[in-house]
């Protein structure tokens, strides 16, 4: 009984957890850094930083988890954001994970939503949903480079 009690109340639960956007594409991470930055070069954003994870990991003795965080960005989301709600610039640049499970490549942003929440009554809300659907639309085109 109690686990149909719990299995129903998950379900219930269900749309109400967030997840972050992820889209993946068959090819390796060489690849995929490629297709990120063109993707992004497509909204006017540029790759500013790429922190290599794996490498750090192997060299401190762990198997190798094919994890590399990709930052973009672009001055006119640090302006918009400067100007709006300098309390979201810690956001910047955004951060998309790719992670390379055998021949496929997966992005994936973090998750807005509680960010979201949180300015739900600030001019910062229309900032972060302007954020997201870039995003969105980034991860949109990676997919299909």
């Amino acid at each position: 009984m109690r686990r149909l009690l719990l299995g129903g109340l998950l379900l219930w639960a269900w749309p109400a957890l967030a997840a972050p956007l992820m889209a993946s594409k068959v090819g390796d991470m060489r690849q995929a850094m490629d297709d990120l930055t063109a993707a992004a070069m497509n909204h006017d954003m540029q790759l500013v930083k790429e922190q290599p994870i794996d490498t750090a990991m192997v060299k401190r003795g762990f198997d190798d988890p094919h994890v590399r965080i990709a930052f973009i960005g672009s001055e006119t989301a640090v302006r918009w954001a400067e100007e709006v709600e300098p309390r979201l610039l810690n956001l910047l640049p955004m951060r998309i994970s790719l992670i390379q499970r055998g021949n496929q490549v997966v992005a994936m942003t973090d998750d807005l939503a509680l960010w979201q929440e949180a300015f739900k009554d600030s001019p910062g809300l229309e900032l972060l949903q302007a954020w997201e659907a870039e995003l969105r639309e980034v991860l949109r085109d990676f997919a299909g480079e």
